[in-house]
């Protein structure tokens, strides 16, 4: 067995990297978004592990390389893996050894350069299991089944999201979903609403992503992913990115114009969405979770699937070097504590200030 440790620098990395990916039987659309928003990078280098079985690639992990700028520690790195679903993919037929084998060898691999600790969001597959840091069970992401009676499912809903659909009906509310990778109009309305929709939010920096961004996601996932929109005549009113892999879809990210909520969109498009969905055999919706668990962005998208049960979204923490570790805490004039892999930001020294 043997781990290689691959940077992205040019396209023809990007080549070999997407193609990689491709060898695995059910990709995580995820991986696709890697270096998407490469432009915006600071001190830090896109790579990803692959696991060798002679070879056989069994194990790929893409993650940020990031230089601690911290002064007097700029010679010290730490490891996170990209935005949304990741940690490593592999093939459902391999063996789970080769998990344990690959993380002792990560470790390693960590020690010998530098590497003072390692954040790391997992999918929702149990690809999290035999993690060598702390695991945190982060968010409870909603999932549901797609039934192929659109009467159970309208059954299934709560209440509150029926009488919003048969509102938005009343306004004569459209839908048009659109997975096309060679016109990038449709791209340009969803960033609107998207960019609109972050500045109402007053949402964090990290949000609000260029629209060369977007672009490069529907360059990067081709025919994994759709945009819905819902249109109020010939307004685009809400609009949701959506990932495909296989017969699930990943709901990503969306906005609505405030001046449009009293017609109900976001519980329309939802609907509209799950009967696309069943038309053209795909059975999961995975909505994702809120900004905490239980808070009402979680339970309003509960309100879609209330029986279903959630999915885990697992983060992992890691630290390294705990004498370096600590030594940057501290230097930062951070509360340093042994409580450093909690549910509380990681790594403390990057918290924003």
């Amino acid at each position: 067995m043997k781990l290689v440790v691959n940077k992205i620098n040019n396209e023809r990395d990007f080549d070999t990297y997407f193609n990689t990916v491709d060898t695995f039987t059910r990709t995580n659309p995820f991986c696709k978004i890697l270096g998407t928003n490469l432009d915006e990078l600071e001190n830090e280098e896109l790579c990803y592990f692959t696991y060798r079985n002679d070879d056989k690639i069994v194990i790929l992990m893409p993650f940020l390389l990031r230089r601690i700028m911290n002064e007097g520690f700029t010679d010290y790195y730490d490891v996170s893996s990209p935005y949304g679903y990741s940690g490593p993919l592999f093939n459902e037929d391999t063996s789970r050894a080769y998990l344990l084998d690959f993380w002792e060898a990560v470790d390693n691999w960590y020690k010998a350069n530098n590497i003072v600790s390692e954040f790391m969001r997992f999918s929702l597959n149990l690809n999290h299991q035999f993690y060598t840091g702390k695991l945190v069970s982060t968010l409870n992401n909603v999932s549901g089944f797609i039934h192929p009676e659109k009467e159970t499912q309208w059954e299934n809903f709560k209440a509150k999201v029926r009488n919003n659909y048969r509102k938005a009906v009343s306004n004569n509310l459209a839908i048009k979903i659109i997975n096309d990778s060679k016109n990038f109009d449709h791209v340009s309305i969803f960033y609107d609403i998207y960019i609109k929709t972050m500045k109402r939010l007053n949402a964090d920096k990290s949000y609000f992503f260029s629209l060369n961004y977007f672009k490069n996601i529907i360059k990067l996932n081709k025919k994994n992913y759709a945009i819905a929109f819902v249109y109020k005549g010939d307004v685009a009113i809400s609009a949701e990115l959506i990932f495909i892999s296989g017969q699930t879809l990943y709901s990503y990210l969306g906005g609505t114009l405030a001046d449009f909520f009293d017609c109900r969109p976001n519980d329309f498009l939802k609907i509209q969405v799950m009967k696309w969905a069943r038309a053209n055999g795909h059975k999961y919706y995975v909505l994702g979770g809120g900004r905490s668990n239980d808070d009402s962005l979680y339970k309003y998208k509960k309100t879609f699937f209330p029986n279903d049960e959630d999915l885990i979204f697992y983060t992992g923490r890691k630290v390294i070097n705990q004498d370096v570790y600590k030594n940057i805490v501290e230097k930062a004039n951070i509360n340093y504590s042994q409580s450093t892999t909690s549910i509380s930001y990681f790594p403390k020294y990057r918290k924003p200030v």
